[in-house]
């Protein structure tokens, strides 16, 4: 990975975690609706980024919101768990199956639907762990499903809105 992408990924992080850390942690849009951005940092890793790496990577940034919201685990459990499932998609979803690298995975360097959906599908399942962990419970499946389904649409609308702002045009191969 050359130090470009690198830089750019720290950049990211920062930016991303203040935007959360600052910003959107303390954002009250209803019980049902929990904007959680930073998980955009752990999705637009490269796709030739080692498993273990990406694990690594993943934990550690759901730790910093958790030390930053004072809940220990819930972020660093759900990240960890996208990220798991970021390795199966990423390959389906992004690159087709084709043996293909993906610098930054966005809506600019991959087909815009390919990224959207892949975009869609990693936030649903982040919202589905959340709310199962945040309930502890399978009794309320409605609440569960209304409450991943409105954060997902909210925080999928927030990552557009963030790549449009903040991401230059790339090229699209």
């Amino acid at each position: 990975m050359n130090n470009n992408i690198v830089l750019q990924n720290i950049i990211r992080f920062l930016i991303l975690m203040l935007l959360q850390v600052l910003i959107l942690n303390n954002v009250y849009l209803g019980q049902f609706i929990n904007p959680f951005l930073y998980i955009l940092f752990v999705l637009m890793l490269p796709t030739n980024l080692q498993p273990i790496w990406l694990l690594l990577i993943a934990f550690a940034s759901g730790l910093c919101v958790d030390v930053s919201s004072n809940i220990l685990g819930f972020h660093a459990a759900e990240a960890t768990f996208v990220a798991f499932c970021r390795i199966t998609f990423a390959n389906k979803i992004l690159t087709k199956g084709e043996d293909t690298t993906i610098g930054t995975p966005c809506i600019y360097t991959v087909a815009p639907q390919s990224f959207l959906s892949y975009l869609f599908l990693l936030l649903l399942i982040y919202y589905l762990a959340y709310y199962m962990i945040e309930a502890f419970t399978f009794q309320g499946w409605w609440r569960l499903l209304i409450a991943s389904l409105l954060s997902t649409i909210i925080t999928w609308t927030l990552s557009i809105i963030y790549q449009l702002l903040f991401l230059r045009r790339m090229k699209i191969r």
